[in-house]
């Protein structure tokens, strides 16, 4: 199971490290590349959400093990959130003039990559807590 969801985090973590540079420097500064990155980073995400709550979050829950089912249930909530922040800033960004909105795109950009790999962190520590919990 960890296998599998390091598999799903390195993904999420290589997009966004691909992202990086054509935020931070204005010669390779691509915003059709950012576009592509922003929906390819959507699509991990989702599959990435869907895999930790049903092969994870929710058999936690269910089994309730050793007080596990709270655990999981947070951890689902916080995942519910993440996702629902990013969903937040893809629809936000999709919809504007990304060149002509650099000065507030390249912070909100950089933010929200710092959270997700913040979250990616909380997970990987948490997820194998709760794997050992049920173990």
């Amino acid at each position: 199971m960890l296998v599998r969801l390091h598999r799903h985090q390195e993904n999420i973590l290589a997009i966004m490290r691909g992202a990086e540079p054509l935020l931070r420097d204005s010669a390779l500064r691509d915003v059709a590349a950012l576009a592509r990155a922003r929906w390819a980073l959507m699509r991990a995400l989702g599959e990435y959400q869907l895999f930790k709550h049903n092969e994870i979050f929710d058999p936690a829950i269910a089994r309730d093990l050793l007080g596990s089912a709270l655990k999981a249930e947070r951890m689902k909530r916080a995942c519910i959130a993440m996702g629902d922040e990013f969903r937040g800033y893809v629809t936000k960004w999709s919809g504007r003039d990304v060149a002509g909105d650099w000065v507030a795109y390249e912070p909100a950009a950089l933010q929200i990559i710092a959270r997700l790999r913040a979250h990616i962190a909380r997970e990987r520590t948490e997820v194998a807590e709760l794997l050992d919990m049920a173990a």
